[in-house]
């Protein structure tokens, strides 16, 4: 989970507002949490205390960087599970306006010592705004992260997450990350690629036309920032207006995550919390913009930041340490459903793989707490059928009928 967490330091304004990515964090569940927009040492300490640790005592922060590159006075920072994840090593890389953070992890399974899995990751937020000068500053940053990519194997698992500010695809930073004849080939997990600019000699950046952006209604569904149409009324209220409209934050991973058996992307996991994809320039609170992600959670968001956090789950085959199978879960009435299915579970789930009868992956489901051990799902979106409900901590797939 990748998520600009707004200007948050150890102010009463950041505190007041910490409730809230509590509900997010117990929501979503993440075991890696990766943060930019963090002001100090003080403030990550806080968010730990108060947020991670009551959320999952097994959690660890990372050594605190103070940034070295620019004069940027926010920061980045990785929580993660140590149940499932060790964290082997960190570097700061400099590079325009901000640093980016490199952490070394290595997944903690049965076989770590004989046969380890690492996972490298960065994160970094990119220079805001429009215009030629900071498009320039955004490809400086990307030329720093492909060219430390020389230095790591090629065949290594990476993970390059954060607010990277691109207004289009066929921005110069963002074509030099995705180039197939980088040491590490990225590729954008939901390859959702703006239409190319026409040659033809307009300067579509002066000349804007939407059709070339991310800023345009058919990406509605992806759009991170910003959440809120004004700020009256919040807690923080110096976070960005004019409604969901654009695709700042990312989770980029190596083209490996497609092929390799040991560390693999799950088809389809990507998604922007709390965008139904009902909400394009409006705010993700509107009661109009309902659908899988709740309407609690979207109150939750806009109170807590102007970005949505991004998430994608990555899988491996071999048994982590934590790995304990659910003894209990149950269809609360019926299996036999046309729009919520309830179920019962003695461990808190947060989402499910919906798979077909013919064992194709549908999507991957958000669960709702509804009660002790009570969750909904919400399957009204899907054709009517035969499916299958499973999760890696599940003995089997849970059978169920859509109407």
């Amino acid at each position: 989970m990748m998520y600009n967490i707004l200007n948050y330091s150890n102010s009463e304004v950041s505190r007041n507002k910490t409730p809230f990515l509590s509900t997010i964090i117990e929501e979503v569940r993440p075991d890696l949490f990766m943060v930019c927009e963090l002001v100090d040492e003080i403030a990550s300490n806080y968010l730990f205390e108060n947020v991670i640790i009551p959320y999952n005592e097994n959690f660890q922060k990372a050594p605190f960087e103070e940034n070295q590159s620019g004069n940027s006075d926010l920061q980045q920072m990785v929580y993660y599970n140590t149940k499932k994840l060790i964290l082997e090593e960190t570097r700061v890389i400099t590079a325009d306006t901000r640093d980016i953070n490199k952490y070394t992890f290595k997944i903690n399974t049965e076989n770590a010592s004989t046969n380890p899995i690492l996972l490298e990751v960065f994160v970094t937020h990119l220079k805001a705004s429009s215009g030629y000068s900071n498009r320039q500053r955004r490809l400086n940053s990307i030329q720093s992260f492909v060219s430390f990519t020389n230095n790591i194997a090629s065949d290594s698992h990476v993970l390059f997450a954060g607010d990277f500010n691109f207004y289009t695809s066929n921005e110069e930073g963002y074509q030099y990350l995705i180039d197939d004849l980088n040491p590490i080939v990225i590729v954008d997990p939901i390859d959702r690629p703006a239409p190319n600019f026409p040659d033809d000699g307009v300067n579509y950046y002066e000349n804007y036309d939407s059709t070339y952006f991310w800023n345009n209604s058919s990406f509605a569904d992806v759009h991170s920032q910003s959440t809120r149409t004004s700020n009256s009324g919040f807690i923080d209220d110096s976070g960005s207006t004019g409604g969901l409209d654009d695709r700042f934050d990312f989770i980029m991973m190596s083209k490996n995550f497609n092929t390799s058996s040991d560390l693999y992307y799950i088809e389809d996991s990507y998604q922007t919390i709390g965008n139904n994809g009902n909400c394009y320039n409006s705010h993700i609170n509107n009661v109009n913009c309902s659908g899988e992600f709740s309407q609690t959670l979207r109150e939750a968001l806009i109170e807590f930041s102007d970005h949505l956090p991004v998430v994608m789950e990555i899988e491996t085959p071999e048994n982590t340490l934590s790995t304990s199978l659910i003894e209990e879960i149950n269809f609360i009435g019926s299996n036999i459903t046309e729009d919520y299915l309830k179920i019962t579970s003695t461990e808190k789930i947060n989402n499910f793989k919906i798979y077909s009868s013919t064992g194709q992956l549908i999507k991957v489901v958000f669960t709702e707490k509804t009660g002790n051990n009570k969750m909904n799902i919400d399957v009204k979106h899907i054709s009517k059928g035969i499916y299958y409900l499973s999760h890696q901590k599940l003995r089997k797939p849970l059978k169920f009928i859509k109407i």
